[in-house]
């Protein structure tokens, strides 16, 4: 592995951050006989969403972008806060056009399966791959699955990319709703916002897109891939709201969030 990701790829484990759908990656597949990995980190994510006040009056508020495990499950709670910072995958190339592989993180851990359709190996003009993977969700406790692809073209040593993905499975998003009064504002954390804390348990069906950029780092034959991207998401459809923390929980609905995400996938080009 490169030496410079040696030193990037901790700082990931540091970061706190909450969980998108995909992250930025080429359309590359791990060549035949061979193992890939990747990892990932979010560094920053912001959400919207609404209070439903009826009759037109809907509150839009700041949802954070974020999956949180609210409570008692110990098991649960493990996989989706201590490992929401990070994704880490480990992929083999079973045929030049096909690779299986596993990951553990961002609240889920499961396998996938890549296609590759196009293949700048093979000298066609970009790199395309459609994936698909079925996962554990420490969030709903029970299945998450996505669907999508992946497209990059090499400029050199840089690589424009476009990742495209719908994905479904559970989600926890929270909001503060602002009561009249100061009596919900904290004096023990003055950079806490004001209100009533509401979170929400409910199943989403997303459409997540990540516009970056990949780097080959490396002396030749030992290059490795260093990725950045903005991972914009909205919600298509919510359903089946089970539990709330505080407040009514139908009123909440999260709608759309922005990450961005830094990570690092080998071998390179």
């Amino acid at each position: 592995m490169n030496p410079h990701l040696l030193f990037f790829l901790p700082l990931l484990l540091t970061v706190p951050a909450c969980s998108p759908a995909i992250a930025p990656r080429t359309g590359d597949t791990t060549p035949a006989g061979k193992f890939g990995w990747s990892v990932h980190g979010t560094l920053w994510n912001f959400g919207w969403g609404h209070f439903e006040g009826g009759a037109g009056r809907d509150e839009s508020v700041s949802t954070g972008g974020a999956d949180i495990y609210p409570e008692t499950e110990t098991f649960p709670w493990f996989w989706s806060a201590g490992f929401s910072v990070y994704d880490v995958g480990l992929r083999y190339g079973v045929t030049r056009w096909f690779e299986l592989g596993a990951s553990l993180g961002f609240q889920r851990l499961g396998g996938e399966a890549r296609f590759a359709l196009l293949d700048e190996d093979n000298r066609d003009p970009v790199s395309l791959a459609f994936g698909a993977g079925g996962y554990y969700s420490a969030i709903g406790n029970g299945p998450w699955g996505r669907a999508g692809f992946d497209l990059s073209m090499r400029l050199g040593s840089v690589a424009p990319l476009l990742n495209l993905y719908v994905s479904h499975g559970a989600t926890y998003n929270t909001a503060y709703r602002d009561l009249p009064g100061n009596d919900d504002c904290p004096e023990e954390a003055p950079w806490q916002p004001c209100g009533q804390l509401v979170g929400v348990f409910s199943n989403e069906t997303r459409f997540s897109a990540a516009l970056g950029v990949a780097f080959s780092l490396g002396k030749e034959g030992e290059k490795q891939i260093l990725t950045f991207g903005l991972v914009p998401h909205v919600v298509l459809d919510s359903y089946g709201q089970e539990r709330a923390l505080g407040g009514r929980a139908e009123d909440l609905r999260h709608d759309a969030g922005l990450h961005i995400v830094l990570g690092g996938q080998g071998p390179g080009w």
